[in-house]
Parts: structure tokens; sequence; C-alpha cells
């Protein structure tokens, strides 16, 4: 007779934590159809802290396995591609015009694709730590609910320009699969010495009370951050690729 295996349960919570986004991301496609769009927001937040903390606890526990690598691809599959799409279509795209729906629909492709090649280069490890190729997937989540974010501020560029928004989330999806380097933080380091726990501290908690007292502003300026922040990693890329060079 068979001896049962038991569970080891520290092992599963990197999976757990995975599921738990998962279920954001349903919860989100619900309230979009619903027309709650600020609780469907709120749940792809929740959705892509999840993705970040089971990461986090995978590396920290030492737990990486490919039923995790495979249920987190899913998850963002359906959290940062298949629920945004819903939501900018229920919320801001003109239902009577069909390039909206085309822009989503190739969003979503390119989404399947980002991921696909993502999972290929960890297999092969051929992608370089420091850098993402392209965008990633809740890093276009974010860019793609942009627009509506700025709705709920007051800022409704998007409605009255269906063929600049339509332009923008082709952008925004293009950037998906575009081999242009973009800063990765998972190698992130910080030195320890006390000055820098003061200064992580501080601006942490400055960013967490701005995401509580004023979440879209704060969102908006983030997603903005990013978006600037994508000509500065491609040149630093370059710079860093140059010196090798030289060395060689």
């Amino acid at each position: 007779m068979k001896k049962i295996k038991k569970i080891n349960f520290k092992s599963q919570i990197p999976n757990l934590i995975t599921l738990t986004g998962l279920s954001f991301g349903l919860s989100s496609i619900r309230y979009s159809l619903d027309l709650n769009f600020e609780i469907s927001v709120i749940c792809l937040l929740i959705a892509s802290v999840c993705d970040a903390l089971d990461g986090f606890f995978s590396r920290i526990l030492k737990k990486e396995s490919e039923l995790g690598a495979e249920l987190d691809s899913l998850s963002d599959f359906l959290s940062f591609a298949v629920a945004p799409c819903i939501l900018i279509y229920m919320s801001l795209i003109n239902k009577n015009e069909v390039m909206g729906s085309i822009s989503l629909l190739l969003f979503v492709i390119f989404s399947c694709i980002r991921l696909a090649k993502f999972n290929t280069e960890k297999i092969n490890k051929t992608s370089d730590l420091r850098y993402f190729k392209g965008v990633p997937t809740p890093a276009g989540c974010g860019l793609l609910i942009l627009p509506l974010i700025h709705s709920f501020i007051g800022i409704e560029w998007a409605i009255n320009n269906q063929l600049f928004l339509n332009i923008y989330i082709f952008i925004v999806g293009f950037l998906l699969v575009s081999n242009i380097p973009t800063f990765s933080f998972k190698q992130l380091r910080i030195k320890v010495s006390k000055n820098n726990y003061i200064y992580f501290s501080i601006i942490f908690f400055l960013v967490l009370l701005s995401l509580i007292n004023f979440l879209w502003i704060s969102i908006s300026t983030i997603s903005l951050l990013y978006l600037l922040s994508l000509p500065i990693s491609l040149r630093v890329y370059k710079f860093q690729l140059s010196k090798i060079i030289e060395n060689i």
C-alpha cells in the first residue's frame, strides 16, 4: 500500500497567491459586466499585487516549480489581458464602431504571444534578468486602463477621441511583443544600511498614503512615470551593451 504523500503547505503559498490573483481577475470581469468600473479596476490592482507577491514568495521560499510557472502565465493572461479588455470594451469603446473591438482583440493576441515568448526565454534561460524584452503584461494592463482611470478624475479624452483611443490600445499591445528592453526590478537589491532603509521606508509610506488618499491620481502618475522610463531603459541598456562590447 502506497504511503499518502504529505502536502508541503509552504511550497503551495506562491500558487495560492497566484490563484487569489486569478480570483480577483475573474471578479474584475464580473464588475465590468455589472458596469461597476471603479471596483473592476481595484480588482485588477489587487491582482497585480498578487502577481508581484507570488514571484517574491517563490524566490524567498525557493519553491519555484513548473506548475507555478504555468499557473502564473494562465492567471496573467486572464487578469491582465482578457479582464482589462472586457473592462475597456464595456466602459470606453463605441459599440457601433468595429475598430475598437479589433484593437482590443489585437491586445489580447499580443498578450498571449508575449507570455508564450516569456515562458520560452525562461525555459531556455536566455533572458537578461535585469531587463524584460518589451513591456510586461501587468504593466501593459496598467497602461491599457489608463484612459479609463483618467475618466475617473474628469479627463475624458478617450471617450471623445475614439480613433486616438484605438491607436493608443494598438501601441500598448505592440509594446508587449516588442524587443524594447524595459527595467526589471526582480533582481533589485537594497544595500543594507540604516540610511537606505530610512529612505526606502519614507518613499514606501508616501506612495502608500498617496494611493489611499488619491488613488486614481496616484495610479495615473505611476503609469505615466513608467511610460517615461521606457526611453531611459533603452538608453541605459544600449550604454551597458556598448561597455560590454568594448571590454571584449
